[in-house]
């Protein structure tokens, strides 16, 4: 069996490993670095303690561009003056990368066009004027959460979240306000860099394949959290982060994930599949977490990956359930392409009459 068709039998397991392969890659070249250049930036400063220096004078220097701290200009102009990470962008990447090698071995020009055409903002049998409502409401859902969350802030940690909120709305002026949001939610490094493969490659897959479109939902949001795990590794070897930390964190962050899948795929879905209602949805959520990673006591936590926005992301995928049920706005996506889906992009790659079966 040639590596075509292997890739045509399995298509998930191949789009899985490879972005899991591509992490893991990546973060031990970050613990080798640091092992044997553990001085590279000056004593006692790692690759990845330099890079972070570095990236803090870029932000000072470019404030709108670093009002919201996980996009990929931001991330752009650090590995520009720390180009021995500048690897690192595959990161965020890696599920996008690794749908695109699927899409392209298995299915060839085909495969890739079909793909890439999930970046159009409506598919499907449906009118720009439709398209419109749809993202005005998804960001005025957007502007609702950070509401909401930002009270359930004050309430949890008081007049201690005010400056961090502040910071991470960009609140300081209209203009740092209009580049902070503008960035989280259309150029956050992983919603941008990360979607195409989850929730345009890897989501339509599942969903015709497992039981219920949120069976599928429920698998995919625990193989995207568990796909980060990598990361985690360092912190925990260099004594940054301890084994029940850990714990709790992998836990809140797999019941964060997964809720915001469910959230995700429903607007995916009403659009007809693009893939800029999951690249919103991811952006708030990244920012969001920057917002409220707060503790009672006011601390940020660290490397725990723990936000009280998990109650936000559960009771926004509870009104989802809600309103579409387990269907989560599937049958939505196949009445908008021909009325069972026929001319979805994704077809080529996710029904089983394409490959011998399995995922």
């Amino acid at each position: 069996m040639n590596l075509s068709a292997a890739i045509r039998r399995h298509p998930v397991r191949w789009f899985y490993g490879i972005a899991v392969g591509i992490a893991a890659l990546l973060w031990a070249y970050a613990m080798i670095h640091t092992v044997l250049w553990p001085n590279f930036g000056g004593p006692g400063v790692s690759l990845g303690d330099y890079f972070y220096i570095e990236r803090a004078k870029v932000a000072a220097a470019h404030p709108y561009w670093a009002a919201h701290s996980d996009g990929v200009p931001l991330s752009l102009m650090g590995y520009w003056q720390v180009p021995q990470v500048s690897m690192f962008l595959f990161f965020p990447g890696a599920p996008t990368t690794a749908a695109l090698l699927v899409a392209g071995i298995g299915w060839g020009r085909q495969g890739l066009g079909a793909l890439l055409s999930l970046y159009k903002p409506i598919l499907g049998d449906q009118t720009w004027r439709e398209g419109v409502r749809l993202y005005a409401a998804l960001l005025l859902i957007v502007a609702g959460a950070a509401g909401l969350s930002s009270a359930a802030a004050f309430f949890l940690v008081g007049d201690a979240a005010r400056g961090v909120l502040v910071k991470a709305f960009g609140m300081q002026s209209l203009g740092s306000f209009c580049a902070a949001w503008g960035i989280a939610l259309f150029m956050n490094q992983g919603a941008l860099l990360e979607e195409l493969g989850w929730r345009g490659f890897a989501w339509p897959a599942l969903a015709r394949r497992l039981a219920s479109p949120l069976s599928a939902a429920l698998l995919l949001g625990v193989m995207w959290a568990l796909w980060h795990f990598p990361r985690e590794v360092p912190l925990l070897l260099t004594g940054q982060n301890t084994i029940p930390n850990l714990l709790l964190g992998q836990f809140n962050f797999i019941i964060t994930c997964t809720a915001m899948t469910i959230v995700a795929v429903y607007f995916v879905n009403l659009s007809g599949g693009s893939v800029w209602p999951a690249i919103i949805v991811h952006g708030s959520l990244n920012m969001l977490y920057g917002a409220f990673k707060l503790r009672p006591d006011g601390d940020g936590g660290g490397g725990n990956v723990y936000s009280h926005s998990i109650w936000l992301w559960l009771g926004a995928a509870a009104i989802v359930l809600l309103i579409s049920g387990k269907d989560l706005g599937w049958s939505t996506r196949l009445r908008l392409h021909g009325g069972d889906g026929r001319t979805d992009p994704s077809r080529i790659w996710s029904e089983r009459e394409n490959q011998a079966h399995g995922l």
